[in-house]
């Protein structure tokens, strides 16, 4: 049999004069578009600017409603340069004089940190002004905050007072609301036919919210309520605006395979809020849903914790534009977060969206921090200059107190002290406990201000109230020291406490141990000053390693245990600290608490003497002249006797004086002798004060007499 062969030449019939012609006149109406935006766009540009300096000139006589609409400018970038620390501002200028317009803006800016540190109880102080004012999103707004606790005590019957008020304005948002309480039972009895009226009433007046809820009702709520073809139409509806209800209708296409058809639903009559003078705008592709559902996912809220889900929505709405959405997918690949491995590419990615596409001040600030530090991004200190100043100059106090650390260090920007305390001191006024501290050292050092320990003690005292550790620490300092004139050592002993009270905060413990042991503000306590060397020491801490290693070679508040004070020793030695290598060096002469080895005492008392230690200078030098761990070396013995001498080592100073009187190993020379005895005699040295009578006479022996 032959092959059927397919006739691949068919083809319908087309008229290429009329391509030809709607092709050349799409581009004729293309260029009269180019054409009129080359004209209008300038234009409308100057008429934005010109309306907001016309605003501001207003604003500044002290009208309220033109402060108001100049913190909107302000806020979304239109007609001046974007910055929400002057949005925030010029509403709480207009919200003092009870414009309520300028008071629910402002609540948002305080619910949400916008140019301003987040705040929740001013958030609900700005929304119940704005909402005694019947102003109907307000309401709504404070509804939440009760329905949530933000700010206030959770309380759900004062959540549906206020959604009632708003509802009673026609305000479709809040009947969804109230509508989510009644399916929810949430401070009302549970009620599935109240929820879809207030759900329909909403959808009626064209709000996508309500039509999806409604939807929902009729197809998973209680038996007598679901029908499948009014949930398909409100699906329908929904979902010209609404992302969630065009998954939702996509899903419930596939389960009735197309057999139900959509019924269309009659608006309600005669019921209050069911019409609107004026229909409620489409609520943007979900991007609150999308939020809310990645929040849940995240923190494991009513379902199983999933880190790849909330990424996955979190990313649906950041890429709807969510500023929020992107700050969150920012930080959950900073850190990681579960099965979602930290990537820090990724996480300069969406801090880029957010701070170079939206203005996000958070954002901007987060890139700043990761182009100062070279993460996720090449390390260029300039751009992380550029990025922190914008989100200082906006107002947000942690990018303040990046700033001036830049400022402070001279990192990628000239060092200017006054720079860096002024935007210290900017943090420092909104609470940033970081900013306090740093603002406070330069007061005690008179950096870039006036050298003033009132006034470091206040921004020392008031960062150590948030809790700041550092803070603590420097307070416990300043009273245990007489630089300030405010010594008191039992306020010293306080704040080292508080400071050591803190999980991880060694250099506080170490302290306090100190103050145990030597009895400075408290009592003198062993057993104490022991619990606190072992929690600075757990943490590596090198002094508190070496402190904790003396208490258990003399048994001082625990029980003697000369293997564990090897073992600590060893563990600070390790670390460089120069007294744990002398201690470890004379335990392995003497085999104390570890087996006797002189190559590891040598060893030990090199890495001491390096760093120019006298006591393991004088030490190594007696092994050379000895020749125990070594081989002998006179010449190695008088250099080390030498540098420990220089350092007014009596001990030193005493052998190098014999050394030279008796020529072992070096050319006799009395005159260095009566020098380096002379040092140790002058110190209180016995043998050093009898060996130097004996090398006078020597010299007065061997003097040339006169003839």
């Amino acid at each position: 049999m032959r092959a059927g062969v397919i006739n691949s030449a068919l083809s319908c019939p087309v008229n290429s004069n009329r391509i030809r012609m709607f092709t050349l006149s799409a581009i004729k109406r293309l260029g009269v578009i180019i054409v009129l935006l080359a004209i209008f766009w300038p234009a409308a540009s100057f008429c934005r600017t010109t309306r907001a300096a016309a605003l501001k000139t207003r604003a500044e006589a002290g009208e309220a409603k033109a402060q108001a609409a100049l913190g909107r400018l302000y806020e979304s970038g239109r007609g001046v340069k974007k910055d929400l620390g002057l949005a925030v501002k010029w509403y709480t200028m207009a919200a003092r004089q009870g414009y309520a317009r300028a008071q629910r803006p402002l609540g948002v800016m305080y619910e949400l940190g916008l140019g301003v540190k987040k705040n929740l109880k001013k958030a609900v102080f700005w929304y119940r002004k704005a909402a005694a004012q019947d102003l109907p999103r307000a309401q709504v707004n404070l509804g939440l905050m009760y329905e949530k606790g933000k700010g206030v005590g959770q309380d759900y019957r004062e959540a549906r007072r206020w959604y009632r008020k708003a509802a009673a304005h026609k305000y479709a948002r809040a009947d969804v609301q109230l509508g989510l309480l009644y399916e929810e039972g949430l401070g009302v009895r549970r009620d599935a036919r109240k929820a879809l009226k207030l759900y329909l009433l909403a959808a009626h007046n064209r709000y996508s919210r309500g039509m999806f809820y409604a939807a929902r009702l009729y197809e998973q709520g209680p038996k007598d309520l679901r029908d499948k073809g009014k949930a398909l139409y409100w699906y329908k509806r929904a979902a010209r605006h609404y992302y969630l209800a065009r998954q939702a209708l996509k899903k419930l296409r596939i389960k009735t395979r197309g057999r139900v058809k959509a019924k269309p639903v009659k608006a309600l009559k005669k019921e209050p809020g069911a019409a609107a003078s004026r229909p409620n705008s489409p609520q943007p592709a979900g991007m609150a849903d999308f939020e809310h559902l990645a929040l849940k996912y995240l923190t494991g809220d009513g379902v199983n914790r999933n880190s790849v889900k909330a990424v996955s929505w979190y990313k649906k709405a950041a890429l709807l534009g969510s500023v929020e959405a992107q700050n969150a997918l920012g930080r959950i690949y900073t850190e990681g977060a579960g099965r979602v491995k930290r990537d820090l590419n990724r996480a300069a990615f969406w801090f880029k969206m957010a701070a170079a596409w939206q203005g996000s001040v958070e954002a901007e600030n987060d890139l700043g921090v990761m182009y100062l530090q070279g993460d996720g991004t090449k390390k260029n200190l300039s751009r992380a200059a550029h990025w922190l100043r914008l989100a200082a100059r906006a107002g947000n106090p942690v990018a303040q107190n990046n700033l001036g650390l830049m400022y402070a260090h001279g990192d990628g920007i000239r060092r200017d002290m006054k720079k860096a305390a002024h935007w210290y001191k900017e943090a420092a006024l909104q609470d940033n406990a970081g900013a306090q501290n740093n603002l406070a050292i330069l007061y005690t050092k008179g950096q870039g201000v006036e050298l003033d320990f009132t006034r470091a003690m206040y921004w020392y005292k008031k960062a150590a109230a948030q809790g700041q550790i550092d803070a603590m620490n420097n307070l416990g300092l300043i009273y245990s020291d007489d630089r300030a004139g405010k010594r008191d050592l039992d306020k010293s002993a306080f704040w080292y406490q508080r400071a050591a009270a803190a999980e991880g905060n060694g250099p506080a413990q170490n302290e306090l141990a100190l103050m145990y042991i030597e009895g400075r503000g408290v009592p003198v306590d062993k057993p104490q000053a022991f619990k606190w060397l072992t929690k600075a020491a757990a943490q590596g801490l090198v002094s508190a390693e070496n402190n904790l290693a003396v208490m258990y070679a003399k048994g001082e508040g625990v029980k003697r245990d000369v293997v564990k004070s090897a073992y600590w020793c060893k563990k600070a030695a390790e670390q460089g600290n120069v007294n744990a290598q002398n201690n470890l060096a004379i335990m392995y002469s003497e085999g104390t608490g570890v087996e006797k080895d002189m190559g590891k005492t040598v060893h030990w008392l090199q890495e001491a003497a390096a760093q120019d230690s006298a006591v393991a200078q004088k030490n190594l030098a007696l092994l050379f002249a000895e020749g125990r761990g070594v081989e002998k070396d006179m010449g190695q013995a008088v250099y080390w006797f030498t540098r420990a001498a220089k350092q007014g080592n009596t001990t030193a100073q005493g052998n190098l004086g014999v050394i030279y009187a008796s020529g072992n190993g070096v050319p006799q020379n009395l005159k260095r002798a009566v020098f380096w005895l002379n040092k140790a005699a002058a110190a209180g040295d016995k043998n050093a004060a009898l060996n130097l009578k004996r090398v006078k006479a020597m010299r007065k022996q061997f003097a040339p007499k006169n003839p």
